[in-house]
């Protein structure tokens, strides 16, 4: 039925209307989850552990996913996979909201969330290398998915209250798992024999070593400097954690309601649209490094002023620069793998970044939650001081050789 339904749509189509509901589901639950959490009966320092689980998790399981995926016939399996994971599984909060229960679900169907995405864009990566298209422009589909969500979810708890929180979560994630049925096929069956036998071959080899494509992944730590770029670009995705979990709740104690919240989101989010949309010929003048060299200083400003509680109209100015610090920190970093690592371990590479990430994103969500509970929107100079992290990594990879153009595998 998909097949036929689907014939008439390019590959481009169907991967941008993934990304497009992927980010709707994400944008229609994470800016909320905290005064969900609150209305339950969950604090603060408890709402920290629960959103930090997801990324603790995938830590330890991300890179398996990712080689499991690069292993099979098609990256499509996996993706579809972990969406009906992530769907059955959060059906159980429609019953049960007690904490450990809320924990339990947050970071089972968390994982396989976060697990696909380093998949999804592994495989569009590859096939708009394949195709000549732009993937900053496919990409930039799931930010308006996003958009949508937000204001939707936002003037919907305005005028209906949190009850409806489980419902959206599980609606949602239907419509994401239905989306990744649309997708098309990324890596056809090798259709000759010498291809066949090379394919043969390659997965006896991967097959006979557990963590084989765990190895091949990380061979791009190999190369000077490569480190050093890939834990910077970690620490500044990572310097949102605050931002992206407790914001709508910290603006709502400050009297913006959640329709004004989310228009300020959704200002972030149409800014990095705008920049999504004209990457490529950013990418053709400058370095990835020099990008990231720029998220950080906007992040430093961004966080720096936004944790002074400013004005409405200046967190909306503050908002816009989410093009910079969230969308330039993520195209540059992974172009910057994909350009660097074999296209056979492209899921795996990204997932090597993805896991950095996480891991530093769990630790800013928890410290988050602990300090919120204290501090208040002061918690952003946390995430100042995070970025400038990233971005002191960033420039300690000028003290090697490592070149800012790779072509090995464009």
């Amino acid at each position: 039925m998909f097949g036929r339904q689907t014939s008439a749509l390019t590959e481009e189509t169907r991967v941008a209307t993934y990304y497009a509901v992927f980010f709707l589901a994400i944008g229609s639950v994470m800016p909320f989850v905290a005064i969900w959490f609150e209305s339950i009966g969950i604090s603060a320092s408890m709402s920290g552990v629960i959103l930090a689980a997801p990324p603790f998790a995938i830590v330890l399981f991300n890179i398996v996913i990712g080689s499991a995926a690069d292993r099979l016939k098609d990256w499509r399996s996996a993706i579809i996979a972990c969406n009906a994971i992530a769907l059955v599984v959060g059906g159980w909060l429609l019953f049960r909201v007690e904490p450990i229960h809320v924990l339990v679900v947050w970071t089972i169907s968390g994982l396989f969330i976060i697990a696909s995405s380093p998949i999804t864009d592994a495989a569009a990566l590859d096939m708009t290398r394949r195709r000549g298209s732009d993937y900053g422009r496919i990409r930039a589909l799931g930010s308006v998915g996003f958009v949508v969500g937000i204001i939707l979810a936002g003037a919907l708890f305005d005028k209906i209250g949190m009850g409806a929180f489980a419902w959206i979560i599980l609606l949602t994630a239907a419509f994401r798992l239905l989306a990744a049925y649309l997708l098309p096929t990324f890596r056809e069956r090798p259709q000759s024999q010498h291809q066949a036998a090379t394919a043969d071959i390659h997965k006896k080899s991967v097959n006979q070593r557990l963590f084989g494509g765990l190895m091949a992944g990380m061979d791009l730590f190999r190369q000077p400097g490569i480190c050093s770029v890939i834990f910077g670009a970690a620490l500044l995705n990572a310097s949102h954690s605050f931002n992206n979990v407790y914001s709508v709740l910290h603006w709502g104690q400050l009297g913006i309601s959640n329709t004004v919240s989310s228009l300020l989101w959704s200002a972030g989010v149409v800014a990095e649209i705008a920049l999504m949309w004209g990457f490529t010929g950013i990418a053709k003048k400058v370095s990835a490094r020099h990008c990231l060299l720029l998220a950080c200083f906007t992040c430093i400003v961004r966080w720096c002023i936004t944790g002074m509680d400013p004005s409405v109209w200046v967190l909306f100015i503050l908002q816009t620069l989410h093009a910079i610090t969230f969308g330039l920190t993520f195209l540059a970093s992974v172009n910057f793998i994909s350009r660097r690592v074999d296209p056979n371990h492209a899921a795996q590479a990204q997932s090597v970044l993805a896991t950095l990430t996480t891991l530093f994103m769990a630790i800013g969500i928890w410290l988050s939650g602990q300090f919120y509970q204290n501090f208040g929107g002061q918690t952003y100079w946390a995430m100042a001081i995070m970025a400038l992290l990233g971005g002191a990594l960033v420039l300690n990879s000028y003290r090697t050789k490592l070149s800012d153009v790779a072509a090995e595998y464009r």
